[in-house]
């Protein structure tokens, strides 16, 4: 039976946050990354990402970029090359009503639709407080990963969500 459903942010959160990332060749995993997806796997959780790449509607580069990226990452995470339900990739530079760019809420409303599940069985687990606030107007939970260099207020976020220093410490809290 399936647990949560979990919605992963990429840039900062599976891989190192590096801007307008476009080259494969500079995709990273985070430390502790493959610990909590392997732990969340065992645990019959169905993972799914949303990013958001606003460099393709700035003409920085191309979906096929990033699509590369995503399967450099994947690969890197040696996993299934399924693993993730959808993926979700937010090219729009303004939030509008159709617009998937977080925190807009439609990709996880989508889910919650698709899937047939309570608001309270989606996570979002992001490094920027776009992904607390995405979560927040879905009304689902989130798990922030603290990452002073891109975004000092996570920590002190008004949403309520527990945040942690590192991918470990959300595993370990998670998962003892």
């Amino acid at each position: 039976m399936i647990k949560k459903y979990i919605v992963f942010d990429r840039d900062g959160t599976i891989i190192n946050y590096k801007p307008y990332l476009h080259n494969p060749k500079d995709v990273k995993l985070m430390p502790g990354i493959k610990e909590l997806l392997n732990n969340f796997l065992l645990h019959s959780n169905k993972l799914f990402l949303h990013t958001n790449q606003s460099g393709i509607s700035r003409g920085f580069f191309s979906k096929k970029d990033v699509i590369n990226c995503n399967t450099k990452m994947i690969n890197l995470l040696g996993f299934d090359n399924n693993i993730f339900e959808r993926i979700c990739i937010a090219s729009e530079l303004n939030i509008s009503k159709h617009s998937y760019r977080k925190p807009s809420p439609l990709f996880g409303n989508e889910i919650i639709k698709k899937f047939k599940i309570e608001k309270t069985d989606l996570f979002y687990i992001g490094d920027n407080l776009s992904d607390l606030e995405t979560a927040s107007k879905i009304g689902c939970q989130a798990f922030g990963v603290e990452n002073p260099k891109l975004n000092q207020d996570i920590s002190n976020n008004q949403y309520g969500f527990k945040t942690f220093k590192n991918l470990m410490e959300l595993n370990k809290f998670l998962y003892g």
